[in-house]
C-alpha cells in the first residue's frame, strides 16, 4: 500500500502544477462564452482520455516480452506487422475520417481496440497462457487498424472548436495526455495484470476503452453546432473551403504533396523508430 500510495502522489502532485500552470497561462480571448467553454472541455475530455487508454491497449503488448512470455523474434514480428499495419491505415482512416466524422471514427477506435484486447484477454484466460504467435499477430494488426483511427479523430474533433490560437495550449495538453497513457501501458497494465491474473495486462485496458466509448457516445460531438452551440471560423487552413468531403484519390494526392505533411510523416515515422529501439532496449 505505501509503495503504490508512494507511486500514486507524485502523479498527483504532477497534475495540480500542470493545472496551475495552465491556468496561469495568458488567456486567448477569441469571444467564447463561460459556458461554450464548459461544454469544450467535456468534449475533448473524453477524446483525451480515450486516446490516453488506447495507448494502454496498445503497448501493454510489451509486457508479454518483459516477462519472459514470448520471445524476442516472436515479439518482433508481432510488433513490426502491427506497425506496419499502423502505418498504412492513416492512407484510408484519414480519409475515413473526414467523410465519417471524428465522433464516429472516434467510437470506431475504442469499440475495435477495446475487442482486440478483450479477445487477446479471453484467450490467454481460457488456455492459461498468452495466444498463440499467430493469433496475437492478427489481433494485434486489427488492434492497431483500429488504433490509428485515434489522432486523426481527435484531430477532426477539436479543429471545429479551437480557434487557431488556442490550440497550442490544448496541444500541450493532449501531450500530457498521450504521456499518461504510456505510463499506464508501461506501469499500470502490468500492476493490474500482477495484483489479479495475468489476463487482466488486456482485459483491463477492454473493460476502460468500452467505458470510454460511452463517455464518447454521450458527451463528444464533432461540431459546436451539434451541442447547441453557433459554429466560427476558427481561422485555420480550412478556412472558406467547401464543407463537401473530397475524394479520398484528390485528398491522398494533396497529403503526399504537402511539404508540412511529408515533414510530420517523417518525424512520426523516427518517432515509431525510436520507439521501437527502446522496446528492444527494453527486452534484454
Amino acid at each position: 500500500m505505501d509503495k503504490l500510495t508512494g507511486e500514486v502522489v507524485p502523479i498527483l502532485i504532477l497534475c495540480a502544477v500542470i493545472a496551475v500552470v495552465v491556468r496561469r497561462l495568458p488567456k486567448i480571448d477569441i469571444g467564447h462564452t463561460a459556458s461554450y467553454r464548459r461544454r469544450r472541455i467535456a468534449n475533448w475530455l473524453p477524446l483525451g482520455l480515450t486516446y490516453a487508454f488506447l495507448y494502454m491497449g496498445r503497448y501493454n503488448i510489451v509486457a508479454l516480452l518483459v516477462k519472459g512470455q514470448i520471445s524476442g523474434k516472436d515479439f518482433g514480428t508481432v510488433d513490426a506487422v502491427g506497425s506496419v499495419v499502423y502505418g498504412l491505415s492513416f492512407l484510408l482512416n484519414g480519409p475515413l475520417c473526414d467523410r465519417l466524422g471524428g465522433r464516429f471514427t472516434m467510437l470506431v477506435s475504442a469499440a475495435g481496440a477495446a475487442v482486440c484486447n478483450g479477445a487477446i484477454g479471453i484467450l490467454y484466460m481460457a488456455q492459461g497462457h498468452p495466444p498463440s504467435v499467430h493469433a496475437l499477430l492478427w489481433l494485434f494488426a486489427l488492434n492497431m487498424y483500429f488504433q490509428s483511427f485515434g489522432a486523426v479523430s481527435i484531430v477532426k474533433v477539436n479543429a471545429a472548436w479551437f480557434h487557431l490560437r488556442e490550440r497550442g495550449t490544448f496541444g500541450g495538453i493532449f501531450g500530457i495526455l498521450i504521456s499518461l497513457g504510456l505510463y499506464l501501458a508501461f506501469d499500470w497494465a502490468p500492476k493490474i495484470a500482477d495484483l489479479t491474473s495475468p489476463e487482466w495486462l488486456f482485459l483491463a485496458p477492454a473493460v476502460i476503452l468500452a467505458g470510454m466509448f460511452f463517455a464518447c457516445l454521450m458527451l463528444v460531438r464533432d461540431n459546436p453546432s451539434d451541442a447547441g452551440f453557433p459554429d466560427f471560423d476558427v481561422a485555420d487552413a480550412s478556412s472558406g473551403q467547401s464543407a463537401e468531403p473530397e475524394r479520398a484519390l484528390a485528398l491522398i494526392k494533396r497529403l503526399l504533396t504537402n511539404k508540412t505533411i511529408l515533414i510530420i510523416s517523417f518525424i512520426s515515422f523516427s518517432r515509431s523508430i525510436r520507439e521501437r529501439g527502446s522496446r528492444a532496449l527494453t527486452s534484454k
